[in-house]
């Protein structure tokens, strides 16, 4: 171990650093501990294997560590990563492999084999999208994926079993195989209507804690009105008919080629992925570098609150939004100066914090066409903020901030100093109620004139920011689901279709489509699009699929970057410009339906 990273270990924990010495022994770091990932019956490395090191609660820095085999299946944790605590253990995961040595460290073990054999059924190994890959394509499909797997996986453990349950149902007519077969599929044709009708209901676990807008105060008939939910009734009717027809009635089995991640490794035996455990009854659905901070900045939608996280020594801080009622942060952004910005899905509010003072400034965004009341109809769920090629908070040329708000279809502009809100309507598709359209992402043109806003249900469009007018609409399939969106140097905004599970480009010079990339897993559902300049490539989040993607614009290939564990659904992807790290967070609803975590990951290109 080298001086600077000696020194480096010692400010993290200085008690072990300076008890050590006493001892007669040198402290134990993980640069000395690495080893080997075999196959149980030849004893040939495996190479491209995820090795998690997972720590005892109470270490300092990340909860755990990912790296990657090399090619002749060797791994080494990097020298920045603290000695394994009593408890901590190695997990391996590859798919189609299974470990079947013990994940259990001993007391200061330096060097580890780990056994492996292949799977002749790895269904209990595959991510949810391995399921949804397997059904016909169709628009009917893009549906399912776009209103489906926006708050969580899709299927999810739940949903497979209850899937199960669905053949476990007994009765129908005795005797006649083509009768019984018929009353199958009323079973199966009415059990998911009435997921549908369930699934309207938790529409409102978007909203956070103490919240007002909850079941408990709003009337079933408005529940059940579709002019609230993000799909209208016959988009419902459309998954319900889909799923009774197409969703396997098992899924306890799957053959060792029944899923591929479909590309090219791009994690390599430099990778690092550090992950840190928060609270189970939090639900941090982003985590963001911001400039001149060491800290990792999260939105906490659950709680109220946001997240001030330190990378060394996993020390959480939080700062609760100081409004008189629930608030529900959603979106989280840093500017060129330092400052936070913070969107609000309850309440109606937006908020800029600023991390050296640790001052809050508030501000409501209330359109007058809300009705009174705590139901969704009473929401504008102010979503998105106007970001710039960095993914920093972008202004217009009068310095007015941009946001999307979902539940009135509108865009509206903030201007700080006075406190001006002013709102403007996003492009209107008949059939489509306000809330229907999912009104989503917004990104600044270079020259400031365009707002370019996305909507999942209908397409993307420029409201511009000088006339306040609806220019260059772009419609897609319906459901193709446009997302959330970035822009690179050159003009192209970068759009995730999130239902199609593809990326494209749109020319903004052009002011048309120039490309479309189909994703490796035409089920992974990429949430979000991060320009990385320093790279000159984009990231793409495989929400459904437990995978960050890496785009090369320049051949129009993918190479992937799988995630240490299940249920990884990415939301937005950060990207540090001065080391080129990555940091996001798992970003499940409702809060606890998946692991609640952020990491960050050093790409090691």
């Amino acid at each position: 171990m080298n001086a600077f990273n000696r020194a480096r270990r010692c400010r993290i924990i200085p008690l072990l650093c300076a008890v050590a010495p006493l001892l007669g022994i040198a402290p134990l770091l993980a640069a000395e501990l690495g080893g080997r990932v075999v196959g149980v019956s030849d004893g040939r490395g495996v190479s491209g294997a995820a090795v998690t090191l997972s720590y005892v609660a109470g270490a300092p820095g990340p909860s755990a560590v990912t790296v990657f085999t090399d090619e002749k299946g060797h791994f080494n944790f990097p020298a920045d990563v603290a000695t394994p605590n009593a408890g901590s253990s190695l997990q391996i995961m590859k798919l189609g492999y299974r470990q079947v040595s013990s994940r259990e460290l001993g007391a200061r073990q330096s060097s580890v084999t780990v056994f492996v054999e292949p799977l002749a059924n790895i269904a209990a190994t595959v991510p949810a999208s391995a399921w949804l890959a397997r059904l016909p394509p169709s628009t009917a499909k893009h549906i399912v994926m776009a209103n489906c797997a926006d708050c969580h996986q899709f299927p999810s453990p739940r949903v497979r079993e209850y899937a199960t349950m669905i053949e476990a149902v007994r009765g129908g007519p005795d005797g006649d195989a083509v009768a019984r077969e018929a009353w199958r599929k009323i079973v199966r044709h009415q059990a998911w209507r009435t997921v549908m009708s369930y699934m309207k209901s938790k529409h409102y676990a978007i909203f956070p804690d103490e919240s007002p807008a909850s079941l408990d105060s709003v009337d079933w008939q408005t529940v059940q009105n579709d002019q609230y939910t993000f799909w209208n009734d016959r988009m419902g009717e459309v998954i319900a008919n889909y799923l009774a027809e197409n969703f396997p009635h098992s899924s306890d089995s799957m053959l060792p080629d029944g899923y591929q991640l479909g590309a090219s490794l791009g994690a390599t035996g430099k990778t690092v992925i550090r992950e840190y455990k928060l609270p189970d009854t939090s639900l941090v659905r982003e985590a963001i570098f911001v400039p001149h901070s060491r800290y990792v900045w999260g939105a906490d939608t659950y709680k109220n609150q946001i997240l001030r996280l330190d990378p060394d020594t996993g020390e959480q801080k939080w700062y609760r939004v100081p409004y008189q009622g629930s608030t529900g942060p959603h979106t989280i952004v840093g500017d060129s100066s330092g400052l936070i910005w913070v969107s609000m899905v309850d309440h109606n509010q937006f908020a800029r914090f600023d991390p050296v003072s640790e001052k809050w400034a508030l501000w409501t965004l209330q359109p007058k066409t809300l009705q009174a009341g705590n139901s969704m109809a009473s929401a504008a769920v102010v979503h998105d903020i106007s970001i710039d090629e960095t993914g920093q908070l972008a202004r217009d040329a009068s310095g007015k901030i941009w946001l999307t708000l979902l539940g009135t279809n509108q865009m509206a502009t903030l201007e700080p100093a006075s406190g001006d809100v002013q709102f403007y309507p996003a492009a209107q598709v008949p059939g489509l109620s306000p809330v229907n359209h999912m009104l989503y992402s917004v990104v600044l043109s270079s020259d400031r004139k365009c707002a370019w806003f996305s909507q999942v249900n209908a397409g993307i469009g420029c409201l511009d920011t000088a006339t306040k007018q609806v220019r260059y609409r772009t419609m897609f399939g319906e459901s193709d689901g446009p997302r959330r969106m970035a822009r690179d140097n050159t003009g192209n905004l970068w759009i995730p279709m999130f239902g199609s599970s593809q990326v494209t480009r749109y020319d903004t010079n052009q002011h048309k489509v120039v490309a479309t990339y189909d994703l490796p897993d035409r089920a992974a559902a990429p949430y979000a699009a991060t320009w990385d300049e320093r790279r000159k490539t984009l990231w793409v989040s495989g929400a459904n699929a437990d995978v960050i993607y890496r785009l090369d614009p320049a051949t129009g290939k993918f190479t992937v970057y799988p995630l240490p564990r299940a249920m990884a659904f990415v939301r937005q992807i950060g990207v540090d410009e001065k080391t080129g790290r990555l940091v996001s967070a798992y970003g499940n609803y409702p809060v606890g339906s998946g692991p609640s975590m952020a990491f960050i990951m050093d790409v090691g290109d």
